[in-house]
C-alpha cells in the first residue's frame, strides 16, 4: 500500500517535528527536558535563552517566515511549553495554508 500524504498525516508530522525540535532546543539551552506545563522562567530562562531556543526550533520549518520571532515572543509572553508549541504550530499551519 502506498503512503498517502493527507493533511492529517502532515499535521501529525508537523506537530511531532516542532515538539521534538522545540523540546531539544529547550533542553540544550536550559538543561532540562520540558513537560507540557514547564514554565520558561521557572526553568531559568532569560531573553537571550528565548532567542537561542526560538532560532534553533525555527530551523524545523525554514519555509515559515518569522517563526523564530513567534516562538521567541511566545516564550517571553506565554512561558508555558505547551502554549509556545501551540502558537508555533498555528503559525506553521497559517503559513502553509492549513485550517486553524
Amino acid at each position: 500500500m502506498a503512503d498517502v500524504d493527507t493533511s492529517a498525516t502532515r499535521d501529525g508530522r508537523q506537530a511531532q517535528d516542532l515538539t521534538a525540535v522545540l523540546a531539544q532546543a529547550w533542553h540544550g539551552v536550559l538543561g532540562s527536558l520540558p513537560a507540557e506545563d514547564s514554565d520558561f522562567y521557572e526553568a531559568g530562562g532569560t531573553s537571550i535563552d528565548a532567542a537561542r531556543i526560538a532560532s534553533q526550533a525555527a530551523e524545523c520549518a525554514p519555509d515559515v517566515e518569522d517563526l523564530d520571532v513567534t516562538l521567541m515572543t511566545a516564550l517571553l509572553d506565554e512561558a508555558r511549553f505547551a502554549d509556545v508549541r501551540r502558537l508555533g504550530l498555528e503559525t506553521i499551519d497559517r503559513t502553509r495554508g492549513g485550517v486553524s
